[in-house]
């Protein structure tokens, strides 16, 4: 399980600057990205609000989950590039490059969590090697082998710092999503929680959105370190 960041780069990208550029993507894109992740999560909140059982929405926001990160990754690409797009782009795009990207995004979740129950460490370890797995099925249309091999070629020798972007900014995203929560069933109460429903979904749409660019910044940056490619060259196959 060797995490080695040794080796120099002309590129030189830290934990911090790979979260700034998330951030500064999707605020310089909130109404397509965040809009694109309201649209996507509806089912979600229909089935809570309706009360279906909890393995069945859990099921529901994994699928879900891994379709706006698919389809915001073009996003994100087009954005760091200089040109903005529109909801209806994003989605088009995305749904393109689902059957090549939708494999291998569930498979990823489903190790990762289940390495997480296990004991942890397995799962923190698959989620940086696998960290770029979805963005090289969607941008290189890799089959789920070719993009689970890609991911950890791409992040060998980089883990640690990957890693520390992964943790980081799920940290963040717990503590955001957990504090306004426990602040609005104080607010509101027990009877009140459609409300609270309605608005962890927003709130949820602007975290997904920036875990969904996150992804995608990430694969940039690594392949700019590693490669040498440029945001033209790694845009180009949407062209």
């Amino acid at each position: 399980m060797a995490m080695s960041d040794a080796r120099p780069s002309s590129f030189d990208w830290t934990v911090g600057s790979a979260i700034g550029t998330a951030f500064s993507t999707v605020f310089g894109n909130l109404v397509p990205f965040v809009g694109l992740a309201l649209l996507i999560g509806l089912p979600s909140l229909l089935l809570t609000l309706a009360g279906v059982p909890e393995l069945l929405k859990t099921i529901v926001d994994l699928v879900l989950g891994q379709v706006v990160t698919i389809t915001l990754i073009y996003g994100t690409v087009q954005s760091l590039r200089g040109t903005k797009v529109g909801i209806g782009e994003c989605l088009s795009q995305g749904i393109n490059r689902l059957p090549a990207a939708i494999g291998v995004a569930i498979l990823a979740g489903l190790g990762i969590g289940l390495g997480l129950i296990l004991l942890i460490v397995p799962g923190l370890f698959l989620m940086t090697m696998w960290a770029v797995a979805i963005p090289a099925a969607v941008i290189e249309r890799a089959g789920v082998g070719a993009s689970f091999t890609r991911s950890s070629n791409l992040t060998e020798g980089r883990r640690w710092r990957v890693f520390g972007v992964m943790v980081v900014s799920w940290i963040v995203v717990m503590a955001i999503t957990m504090g306004i929560a426990f602040a609005l069933v104080g607010a509101t109460g027990a009877q009140s929680m459609s409300l609270v429903f309605i608005v962890m979904w927003i709130v949820g749409a602007v975290l997904q959105a920036y875990m969904s660019s996150l992804s995608g910044v990430l694969y940039y940056f690594l392949r700019r370190d590693k490669e040498g490619a440029d945001i033209e060259s790694i845009a180009s196959v949407f062209d």
